[in-house]
């Protein structure tokens, strides 16, 4: 229910922002600069993002690949951050990792000594080819972690809208925990023990984060 409940805030929090064209932000560029001002949310492929200093300013498009950090504040002061950073999956068939051969945008919800970020895709609902009825996809939210100070997450479980069930959560969650954290002893000793749930894995994995640290 608590990871349920959280889930509902994500896509609440992606409605709220649309609406709001430009959010109060601060850019933490590659070259060490610092841009403050007004910002579009960013979604996870965007490779520009829309800037600018006030709402009289003319707008900037500025490069992703020149931006490392974002921090969004939302009309009630609260903050969230998104960060660009490569995405690190397998291949379903050959089990075969990979990287995202551009950087993408996670949002994160848990950066202390280690990091979880998600992706949020929106679902739709459209005529088919021949117009005679509707196809309808789910939203869908997939989760990935790494290392605190890793350019990389790798991917853990997603959770689709329409189901509210993790696919692969357990096995997946181990898999991929072996990529992200190989040469962490500690971590890697307590997932095995862990018997990861579909509602609460988050909660789970920020538990083990917390009482266990990478060298």
């Amino acid at each position: 229910m608590k990871h349920s409940i959280f889930f509902l805030f994500i896509l609440m929090l992606f409605s709220s922002t649309l609406q709001a064209k430009y959010l109060r932000a601060t850019l933490f560029m590659e070259n060490g600069v610092i841009k403050k001002g007004l910002a579009e949310k960013v979604q996870s492929t965007d490779s520009k993002v829309n800037f600018k200093t006030d709402d009289g300013s003319k707008i900037e498009k500025i490069a992703s690949r020149e931006i490392k950090r974002i921090e969004f504040e939302d009309a009630d002061g609260t903050t969230y951050i998104a960060e660009n950073l490569y995405a690190v999956t397998a291949n379903i068939l050959s089990g075969k990792f990979s990287r995202s051969s551009k950087k993408k945008w996670f949002y994160m919800i848990y950066d202390k000594n280690a990091r979880i970020g998600y992706i949020t895709e929106t679902g739709s609902n459209r005529p088919n080819a021949g117009g005679t009825s509707r196809v309808i996809t789910y939203g869908n939210t997939a989760y990935f972690f790494g290392k605190k100070d890793s350019e990389e997450l790798v991917f853990g479980y997603s959770e689709s809208s329409g189901s509210n069930l993790a696919v692969g959560t357990d096995s997946l969650i181990r898999k991929m925990a072996a990529e992200a954290f190989g040469d962490c002893p500690q971590i890697m000793d307590a997932i095995p023990k862990t018997d990861f749930s579909q509602t609460q894995a988050i909660d789970q994995l920020k538990a083990i984060f917390e009482h266990n640290t990478c060298p």
